[in-house]
């Protein structure tokens, strides 16, 4: 009869394994290290070093081909901003508010504290207009500041912005406290781009009347009583239905006396374009237009729509060109 195998006890197995183990790390024997000799760690080693070189030339090399070829003033692609968009503030960074709709209650301060303190922060970027380095002394609209000739590393120097012209929405509580809510409306960046006047408003009105809902800028021109000025860029904001017409004025119109526009003319003059972009204009500050609701209907929720207008502006309601919405509720 045949004897049953004895199983050999772990301790065994496992010195047998470190000792496998302290042989591969180094082999006093064969004289190796992780089962190589000194010679081929040697040839990997140049190998390796030949090789990572040859691929950090071959990429700075790319790079500086690259850098060669770009302008680094102008985007080299610009085809898919042609035209600008519009935006608002407050507009709350998107780690809190995924839009920019507003909502408060005006006997509560704590409801519209994060709407006005957005609004500071977002004027602080106008508190260094002294630097005569960066900003022209005074600027008179009636042309762009079309800068033709730049030398390398020449600085394109803006038009200061008056904040002083936002009258009661440049400062305080910018009338949440009260239920008459600021917002400044903007006009995205785009370098070497600037709006153009109209030449025929009666055109731009019955274009207005066929595909849009946004008031012509006759009609806008009608309530403040002024003459067209054609460097000017004009901005309106509206109810987008006749029922958030009545509940944001408190009358069936788009254009409304109790929609309040700071600068009075609610425009934007030529006088800041184009834009040069952050390396030929490095403290360039957007110039906005504030607009206050007066008289807004309480307990309502108001779609509140803002159009720019320009004869190069784009007008697409479906995709937002040339348009900014959103929704407002005061409690």
């Amino acid at each position: 009869m045949s004897s049953k195998k004895q199983p050999v006890p772990w301790t065994v197995t496992a010195r047998k394994t470190m000792s496998d183990f302290r042989v591969f790390l180094f082999d006093t024997e064969n004289h190796t290290v992780m089962g190589r000799t000194a010679n081929n760690w040697g040839q990997i080693f140049i190998f390796y070093a030949f090789y990572y070189a040859f691929l950090t030339a071959l990429f700075a090399g790319a790079i500086i081909l690259v850098r060669g070829i770009l302008d680094p003033y102008v985007p080299r692609f610009q085809t898919r901003v042609q035209t600008p968009g519009l935006t608002i503030q407050p507009r709350l960074p998107s780690k809190e508010a995924l839009n920019s709709d507003i909502r408060f209650t005006a006997s509560n301060p704590d409801s519209y504290a994060q709407y006005t303190t957005q609004l500071r922060e977002f004027l602080k970027q106008y508190d260094t207009q002294n630097d005569t380095q960066y900003f022209l002394p005074s600027c008179t609209n009636g042309k762009v500041q079309n800068y033709q000739n730049f030398a390398e590393g020449d600085i394109a120097r803006s038009c200061p912005f008056n904040t002083a012209d936002l009258g009661p929405c440049g400062s305080g509580e910018f009338g949440y406290d009260e239920g008459k809510p600021c917002i400044y409306v903007k006009v995205n960046r785009i370098i070497n781009w600037y709006p153009v006047g109209f030449t025929d408003l009666t055109a731009q009105q019955a274009t207005y009347n066929d595909v849009s809902r946004a008031p012509s800028l006759t009609d806008v021109l009608k309530v403040t009583g002024r003459p067209y000025d054609p460097y000017r860029m004009y901005i309106s904001c509206y109810g987008w239905s006749d029922e958030d017409q009545i509940n944001l004025n408190g009358e069936s119109s788009a254009v409304s006396t109790n929609t309040k526009y700071y600068p009075a003319d609610n425009g934007i003059p030529f006088m800041y374009y184009p834009y040069y972009g952050k390396l030929r204009q490095p403290e360039f500050v957007t110039p906005v237009v504030a607009v206050q609701f007066t008289n807004v209907m309480r307990g309502q929720e108001i779609m509140v729509a803002c159009k720019a207008y320009a004869r190069n502006i784009e007008d697409d309601e479906r995709m937002g060109i040339g348009y900014y919405s959103f929704s407002m509720k005061i409690n």
